[in-house]
């Protein structure tokens, strides 16, 4: 038949990271005939390392769905054209035609039929996964985002292939012209890669603005090149997302549990909560959510770390070769005020508390902020010096984690430019915690040092907003140890011996020197 139109080949790539570029089609036939639909993804983005999510994940590829492996279920588009026709010289307008994937790929045939309708431009909207029981007008497809999400066992991706859901950019073509679908991400994806001890079985995030909903959405709309989000007619919402393991996964202090999750994109008005379920109980710790909000399309990584002593949880981050905390350590075991100290004997210290009761000093906002000021003895735990590289020096730090030596620190500034301009991209930006003007303060490379003051040795705290300093594992003599220190006036990093009594901050480091995660 002349004016059959056959969707001989929807062709979704993994291409170049956040950008599309079409394929070579077939010249087009005069007056109709055989039309070659060709579409692809925007890749998912993310900060280091991007795969798609269309729709199984096999290393940094993505991978259609086809007949060939899956015959009783394989990947369907729903495609909308107001001119196309359902039958041949027909009246009716195509609305959510099925096509369906051929080969298991990241490139795939896809199968279905329509027909050209009268002379003159054809316009064209499609999208995923197509909705059978749908057949009202392209303006209003149903749309959804569960809030509670599953994955099957720890680094399984198959839920996200089931979640995700594309729009592909609208087209119009010249009747008997080639039709190039390029489809875009309508959601974002969070990694969460966990390392410590315990049996992990759930993992959940809260914001301030939605993160799941339902309702429904206007393939007519064009995305735009700065990844905007999709407009959706919500007609329901959820703030917290929840995925839970299909089997409890153990952590490792030197393997990271992924466990993957789909979320609305968007900003956020305040901070976000992550929480892991860990041994039947829930951990928490907050986190500013990135400047502009979730962007559709990309992929984000958090890194948690889970301290089996207290529960604590922290973020961590590779800058250079190494591996950081980025959050001031908040181990504290026992606690005292600031009038108590010794170069010998350990002691914990929370800045502005004057106590022993360990519950009272972590109900304080200095606590929840700035973490623990420990002195030099507490900080090594009875270890002796170190200038190694690594320190092999755990000290106060959780398994698999040690206090960086004096030379680790000195690697870190090389890392990021010397020490003249290290501490600037060290700092947290704005004056939240900083006092302004918290000169030369990019926070670049993550690490997002706070100035939580320190514990002088004469018996008082001092500083806290103005310096941030913490200890490293080499001594400088017998009474005093190497540090580092930041300034509120100033974008360098200082390197100075401090009194061991003194009671300053400590930033933990990964034992191994290789990145916690990789995709392929």
């Amino acid at each position: 038949m002349k004016d059959l139109i056959k969707i001989l080949s929807a062709v979704l790539l993994v291409t170049a990271i956040n950008a599309c570029t079409l394929q070579e089609v077939p010249d087009p036939t005069n007056g109709g005939g055989a039309i070659t639909i060709t579409a692809q993804t925007v890749q998912e983005q993310d900060v280091t390392n991007t795969p798609g999510t269309k729709t199984t994940l096999s290393g940094v590829e993505t991978h259609w769905k086809g007949v060939d492996s899956y015959p009783g279920n394989p990947d369907k588009i729903g495609i909308f054209s107001p001119q196309a026709r359902t039958t041949e010289g027909g009246s009716n307008a195509v609305k959510n035609a099925e096509f369906t994937a051929q080969t298991s790929a990241k490139s795939s045939n896809f199968t279905g039929t329509m027909f050209w309708g009268a002379d003159g431009n054809h316009d064209f909207y499609a999208y995923y996964p197509r909705n059978p029981g749908f057949s009202g007008e392209r303006t209003e497809v149903p749309i959804s985002l569960a809030s509670a999400q599953s994955q099957s066992a720890a680094g399984n991706t198959d839920h996200i292939g089931a979640l995700d859901y594309m729009v592909a950019t609208p087209l119009t073509v010249a009747r008997g012209g080639a039709v190039n679908f390029t489809f875009n991400h309508v959601f974002s994806i969070m990694e969460f890669q966990i390392t410590g001890s315990g049996s992990l079985s759930a993992v959940r995030l809260t914001g301030t603005n939605a993160l799941a909903c339902t309702g429904t959405i206007d393939l007519i709309q064009t995305p735009g090149v700065d990844d905007i989000a999709y407009t959706i007619a919500q007609t329901s919402t959820s703030q917290t997302v929840t995925v839970t393991l299909g089997s409890a996964a153990s952590l490792s202090t030197t393997t990271a549990v992924s466990v993957f999750m789909m979320i609305l994109p968007g900003t956020q008005s305040g901070d976000i909560t992550i929480e892991l379920e860990i041994g039947g109980s829930w951990k928490s710790m907050t986190k500013t959510p990135p400047a502009g909000g979730f962007v559709r399309g990309k992929k984000y990584n958090i890194a948690v770390l889970h301290d089996s002593r207290d529960g604590n949880l922290y973020s961590y981050k590779t800058i250079g070769t190494q591996v950081w905390m980025t959050e001031n350590l908040a181990y504290l075991p026992s606690v005292v005020g600031p009038g108590t100290g010794s170069n010998s004997t350990a002691y914990y210290y929370v800045y502005g508390y004057d106590g022993t009761d360990v519950d009272a000093a972590k109900a304080t906002s200095n606590y929840t902020t700035y973490g623990v000021l420990y002195n030099w003895p507490a900080a090594m735990s009875g270890a002796a010096s170190s200038s190694a590289d690594p320190s092999g020096v755990q000290g106060i730090c959780p398994t698999g984690w040690h206090l960086p030596s004096d030379v680790e620190w000195t690697t870190l500034s090389d890392n990021l430019g010397g020490e003249y301009e290290a501490g600037g991209k060290m700092k947290e930006t704005g004056t939240s915690h900083w006092t302004s003007p918290n000169t030369g303060a990019t926070n670049e490379s993550g690490f997002t040092a706070l100035p939580g003051g320190y514990r002088n040795g004469d018996g008082a705290f001092g500083n806290i907003g103005i310096i941030g300093l913490w200890w490293s594992s080499t001594e400088y003599l017998t009474d005093t140890a190497w540090g580092r220190g930041l300034y509120y006036l100033d974008s360098g990093v200082g390197r100075a011996n401090g009194n061991k009594g003194g009671g300053f901050s400590v930033r933990c480091l990964r034992d191994l020197k290789r990145k916690l995660y990789n995709h392929g």
